[in-house]
């Protein structure tokens, strides 16, 4: 430790000794000054403030000069302002440029940044490289002008500065001669001092190689780290939206649920009641069959009694007393056939009220039945008219033959999803868009989407696909009345819009959230949308044009988000973008009718039995 420090303080004694020799920047700055005040400049009048630019790496010589500037207040009547760069691209319109030749500037390049309203002064250069250029011999100043640069460019010198200058290049070179011996010996002082320079520089060079060698293995710890922590993150976040997602389905789910149960429950206070009710008519056949047994005996004594009476009819009494019972039974039958014969009609009024039970039952049932009959009627009418609202295919294959696929696959009959294709002015318009929602509600944004977009690309002169897309919106928000806190709803569409100009080989793309991929020999370039829907939004923005050429070959998918986000697969997971990006590469080369295929059944294999959660849409165009 006291070797360094000793080192350290015999550099320091070196150094201002050496200094006290040396012409200083706070000479330096002297001198810049004290040149700029012999010299007045061609567009002086319309100089508001002198700017003087430093064209070097010296911090020092930079603070020194503002310092001075400070002290001096104003040049030629005029405030002083001091700036710097050790670059050149950094150079900016000045009135004095100053650098110097041990700088290694190139005085040339200089040149091409400045024009001649900058006075160059510059240190050590050739003669007559610069307007004004100075070395100092022996602690005494020595300058020379280039006057004829000078007159050229406007300036006008005093004449005493005029007479201290060097004048030819002889004089030049003889003062250069002079100092060779001087310089010699500085350079001496100055490789002595490099030396012991260089030693201590290894020293901390090996320290800061520790240092920077710990740096490094805790950098790459903390990497480490972050990149855990980013992985949490996107799991953490993943089983959030999986939560959602759940939480939603078993919402939709338990309301499907509370709609059966009560229509279970009703059908099963109506069974109960008719159960009951059979309960009540066996009990009564019971009864009946035990009046039918009781009935049968009874005929039975009679039928015993009549023998007794044939056989002793010669006995008068007996044949009272025969007479009495005869009498009896027939009363006792009397009252037991009228009994029978209500509880016949009883059984008959009940067997008429479950009869009329099941009537009103079957007729609920049928009513229910025709309810769902004709709301499925009214889908499958709004699906006809959603279809006849679409390009057909017909049309769509005139423009682009066999050039493209559509894979829609609504989720209720009818479609939040839809695609537009048209032409006009030889270009081609093809737009994705899903709609808020799905089925009947999104089928109905489908509509408006279609039928402004018609309006608007028949309306405007110029094709724009941002610009459309900026109309669309306008339309949507004032169709939905997304102006008004009171009825302001969140409802719109994400989309995308593209324009193919087939003989210039480029395609517009704008997007609303949504993106487009473009394939060229198995290589996917994504094109991401705007941030933001077509709709009413927190930060609304004009929608970004861009402009993207292609080659004959190249394939365009546009496309909702229900192919990536349904759920399949073995584990029940989302298909996802990643998936969905690989499927496109793998099959870009292949013609289009089998690209469709190949896309249908990578769907229905991935779905299996699982239910289908959203509207899907998937766009194909090839550029021929």
């Amino acid at each position: 430790m006291k070797k360094h420090i000793l080192i350290f303080i015999l550099i320091i004694v070196t150094v201002v000794t050496f200094s006290q020799n040396k012409f200083d920047n706070y000479s330096r700055a002297r001198y810049i000054f004290d040149i700029a005040k012999q010299v007045t400049w061609p567009n002086e009048s319309t100089i508001d403030t002198f700017r003087i630019f430093l064209l070097t790496s010296d911090t020092a010589l930079n603070r020194i000069m503002k310092t001075t500037a400070s002290n001096l207040g104003l040049l030629h009547k005029k405030p002083i302002m001091i700036y710097g760069s050790s670059k050149y691209d950094d150079i900016t319109s000045c009135e004095i440029i100053f650098f110097k030749n041990d700088e290694d500037y190139d005085i040339d390049k200089v040149k091409k940044k400045i024009t001649c309203t900058t006075l160059m002064i510059t240190e050590n250069f050739e003669f007559h490289k610069s307007m004004i250029n100075f070395i100092v011999i022996n602690n005494i100043r020595r300058y020379e002008l280039n006057m004829s640069k000078l007159t050229e460019c406007g300036y006008k010198l005093t004449e005493l500065f005029i007479e201290g200058s060097v004048k030819s290049k002889a004089d030049w070179e003889q003062l250069y001669k002079k100092t060779d011996l001087a310089l010699q010996k500085e350079k001496e002082i100055v490789e002595q001092q490099n030396q012991l320079l260089a030693k201590q520089r290894a020293e901390i060079e090996q320290q800061q190689q520790i240092i920077t060698k710990q740096q490094r293995e805790i950098e790459e710890q903390i990497k480490e780290i972050e990149k855990q922590k980013l992985l949490l993150t996107n799991i953490l976040n993943q089983v959030r939206y999986n939560k959602i997602l759940l939480v939603e389905k078993m919402k939709e789910l338990e309301q499907r649920e509370k709609v059966l149960q009560a229509k279970n429950a009703e059908i099963n206070e109506k069974s109960v009641i008719l159960s009951n009710q059979k309960e009540e008519i066996e009990k009564q056949n019971e009864r009946i069959a035990e009046q039918k047994k009781i009935l049968n005996k009874q005929l039975e004594q009679i039928h015993m009694q009549q023998l007794i009476l044939y056989m002793f009819i010669g006995l008068v009494i007996l044949l009272i007393i025969l007479g009495f019972f005869i009498y009896r039974n027939y009363q006792i039958k009397k009252h037991a056939n009228i009994i029978l014969s209500q509880k016949n009609a009883e059984i008959l009024r009940q067997n008429d009220e479950i009869k009329a039970q099941k009537e009103k039952i079957e007729l609920q049932r049928d009513e229910i039945a025709l309810q769902k009959q004709e709301i499925m009627d009214s889908i499958r009418y709004a699906s006809r008219i959603q279809q006849a609202v679409l390009p057909p295919i017909r049309v769509v294959e005139e423009i682009l033959r066999e050039n493209f696929f559509i894979f829609n696959r609504p989720r209720d009959i009818v479609s939040g999803d839809y695609y537009f294709i048209t032409s006009r002015k030889n270009k081609l318009i093809v737009s994705a868009a899903d709609c808020t929602g799905h089925g009947v509600p999104g089928a109905f944004m489908s509509l408006l989407g279609i039928s402004f977009l018609n309006e608007i690309i028949n309306r405007i002169d110029a094709l724009d696909a941002a610009v459309i897309l900026n109309h669309l919106r306008e339309n949507i928000i004032n169709a939905l009345n997304q102006g008004s806190s009171a009825h302001q709803t969140k409802d719109g569409m994400d989309m995308v819009l593209c324009l193919f100009d087939f003989e210039n080989k480029t395609v517009e793309f704008a997007g609303a959230n949504n993106p487009l991929y473009h394939v060229r020999n198995k290589e996917l370039t994504e094109y991401k949308g705007d941030k933001m829907p077509i709709g009413v939004y927190d930060d609304l923005k004009p929608f970004t044009k861009h402009s993207i050429s292609f080659e004959t070959g190249d394939v365009f998918y546009m496309f909702s988000d229900g192919y990536a986000d349904q759920f399949g697969g073995p584990e029940g997971k989302k298909f996802k973008y990643k998936a969905l990006k690989e499927l496109l590469i793998s099959i870009s080369h292949l013609p289009m009718n089998e690209q469709y295929k190949i896309v249908e059944k990578t769907h229905e294999q991935w779905k299996g039995d699982y239910f289908q959660v959203d509207d899907i849409l998937l766009i194909g165009i090839r550029c021929v």
